[in-house]
């Protein structure tokens, strides 16, 4: 017989996820960690820690947020629910509580984004609930470097321009700085917002930026790595090392030194800090791929998608978030969120 409980042990949280068996149906990353729901208690928003048990056996995790923006009110469980996708009746169970969670918090619908492969799709799945019209909700379509070879197997395996510009690089008198120390990033926020204007992006405030740093950084999960070049420092990024994954999260370079590969030396030196901590891969993130599962050269983001697979690596798809309706509103949403998605250009 399967319950749902709200887990308010941190210590019973991380050792599920931690001994959890990573499946083709049910990986974990940061997003379902605990420290992910902490700092989601730092942006105000209500968080949902849930506990799947089989006969008193926990069996799965599903940490959520409620929303409230003008497109509609609902739950959010990004990268799960944390099951066995391939246990129809455990399935069934979860999205008809999930459904009921909606119409007890008042919203609209529940909108999970689980990574299980992309032609994977549950059945039961697939009845109970529709595909979202939000583009790429949670980095579905990413690029992975396994980390089961040495430096130098690594380097090999890299476009040979991408090669190039880390030797180049490493030949320049360009420093670099691992740093877990939050006032540095009062250095890094004008290299993002430089970055975001050039790129034309939307941007992340800072204190959403500051407050999931400080959160990771208590557990030695995050790092901040800056290049400083002519005594001024002119990029940088933010990774998470969680369950054997290390993660590219916030970047950014100076448009006055585009021409400087400083970058491309920052991601060689997070991946050799993921080697130092035994992870076994570097997940670039979000990359637009195309039917092959290649890159969309057509693509918004294909400039930074090409940066990203010149490291060497495969792609990992994972099916599109998923909207499970509690009430007839939750059309309003999905006509909303279907004309956003068109507007701007994505399929």
């Amino acid at each position: 017989m399967y319950e749902i409980k709200e887990i308010n042990d941190k210590n019973i949280w991380e050792n599920f996820i931690l001994n959890h068996s990573e499946t083709n149906t049910s990986p974990a990353t940061f997003i379902q960690s605990w420290n992910w729901g902490e700092f989601l208690k730092l942006q105000k928003q209500k968080i949902y820690r849930l506990g799947i048990y089989e006969n008193q056996q926990l069996i799965g995790l599903a940490l959520g947020t409620k929303i409230l923006a003008k497109r509609g009110k609902y739950i959010h469980f990004r990268h799960g629910p944390v099951i066995d996708w391939e246990n129809q009746k455990l399935v069934e169970f979860t999205i008809e509580n999930l459904r009921n969670l909606a119409k007890k918090e008042s919203v609209w619908f529940v909108r999970i984004s689980p990574l299980i492969k992309h032609d994977q799709l549950p059945s039961a799945l697939e009845i109970q609930s529709r595909p979202s019209q939000m583009h790429d909700v949670d980095a579905e379509e990413t690029w992975v470097l396994g980390l089961d070879k040495n430096e130098e197997e690594l380097l090999a395996q890299m476009r040979k321009n991408t090669r190039y510009n880390i030797r180049k690089a490493q030949n320049m008198d360009i420093e670099i700085i691992k740093t877990i120390d939050v006032e540095m990033l009062k250095e890094f926020w004008p290299i993002y917002q430089d970055t975001v204007k050039r790129q034309r992006w939307t941007a992340y405030n800072y204190e959403l930026i500051k407050n999931e740093f400080q959160v990771f950084t208590r557990d030695n999960q995050d790092l901040l790595i800056l290049a400083r070049y002519n005594n001024e420092y002119i990029a940088g990024a933010l990774f998470n090392y969680y369950n054997g994954q290390s993660v590219y999260r916030h970047s950014g370079s100076l448009t006055k030194y585009r021409d400087i590969p400083a970058s491309y030396l920052i991601q060689w030196e997070a991946i050799r800090e993921s080697l130092r901590r035994g992870m076994r891969k570097h997940n670039l993130w979000g990359v637009p791929l195309n039917s092959n599962n290649e890159l969309d050269i057509n693509h918004p983001w294909s400039g930074l998608g090409l940066f990203k697979v010149g490291f060497g690596g495969h792609a990992e798809k994972w099916i599109h978030a998923r909207d499970i309706p509690a009430s007839p509103l939750s059309r309003l949403t999905y006509f909303y969120e279907r004309f956003e998605r068109i507007r701007r250009g994505y399929k």
